[in-house]
């Protein structure tokens, strides 16, 4: 290991439960502070079988040799901890919300393949609940780019509510009557999300956050019972759409509504888009959206 003042360089990433655990203990400063950027580095990542494995049972993704659209962001999970535990980062990771995520990949990737990771964190924005920071994590095999994310986070902060309403951000999706109009001739499948999925995900994401456990856990946090990780949610909507989601270059946008409660029953989404990609959501029985997002073809190089 190895660090200048705002990059780390890891010879491989810190096991996932330790960050958590710093998470859960660190300490940060009453008023906020401004984000400034910080780097962390992985040369060599390659996935674990292992844990490939158990991501495409509870995902319900195929064998087929490559890697899942969205397994990336769970190899990136804990450099994205490790860059928000940083004693620079002025707020306290525990409580922060995953609103968005938006993924690029430029090509798919074989199952064994070696990666390197880039991961960091600049700048903030006010935002009517709070604070928004983005997450960037760029992955690169042999020098080349073949997958990158933006992972935005909410830090709610007292008093956020009272701010006014401000438009929506760039690239959030439409509003409820427009989705359900856009959503109006769709086939929707019903699934039941059993109450253990989010000990299953753990399992395979390494992501042992208490309110995804159970009701004992999730409770002190607010939660009546543990709710999904929004990334699982994300994963098995990816994995429904099959072929669609099996081409070379794709983008996917994801906005993270509510907490799915475990166990619930959702309905799944798709609809076809003007010139190709799929919007999809999952929604409550009665109505309530969870996600929303698109899948769309081709991958534009980020800026």
């Amino acid at each position: 290991m190895s660090a200048s003042s705002h990059v780390l360089e890891l010879s491989e990433p810190v096991p996932l439960t330790m960050e958590l655990l710093r998470a859960a203990v660190a300490l940060r400063p009453a008023r906020h502070g401004e984000v400034p950027r910080l780097e962390v580095r992985v040369r060599h990542l390659s996935p674990d079988p292992r844990q490939l494995a158990r991501y495409r049972e509870v995902c319900d993704f195929p064998a087929d040799g490559y890697l899942p659209l969205t397994f990336p962001q769970v190899m990136a999970t804990s450099l994205h901890l490790s860059v928000l535990n940083r004693p620079e980062f002025p707020y306290r990771l525990l409580g922060m919300i995953h609103v968005r995520n938006q993924i690029r990949q430029y090509r798919r990737l074989a199952e064994n393949a070696s990666l390197s990771v880039h991961v960091w964190v600049e700048g903030q924005r006010e935002v009517r609940q709070g604070i928004e920071v983005d997450l960037h994590t760029r992955m690169e095999q042999d020098g080349v780019p073949v997958w990158s994310a933006v992972t935005t986070m909410l830090r709610r902060l007292r008093g956020a509510d009272k701010r006014r309403r401000e438009e929506r951000p760039a690239g959030a999706t439409s509003t409820a009557t427009e989705e359900d109009v856009l959503f109006a001739h769709s086939r929707p499948a019903r699934w039941s999300v059993s109450e253990d999925t989010g000990r299953r995900y753990a399992r395979a994401s390494g992501d042992y956050n208490p309110i995804h456990l159970n009701a004992l856990t999730a409770i002190p946090f607010g939660f009546p019972r543990a709710i999904a990780h929004g990334m699982w949610t994300v994963g098995r909507c990816v994995a429904e759409m099959g072929e669609a989601a099996e081409a070379s270059a794709l983008t996917l946008s994801s906005e993270f509504r509510r907490p799915l409660l475990l166990p619930s029953r959702v309905v799944f989404q798709t609809t076809a888009l003007k010139g190709g990609g799929v919007a999809y959501r999952v929604k409550s029985e009665d109505g309530q959206p969870h996600v929303i997002g698109r899948l769309s073809p081709g991958a534009a190089a980020e800026s």
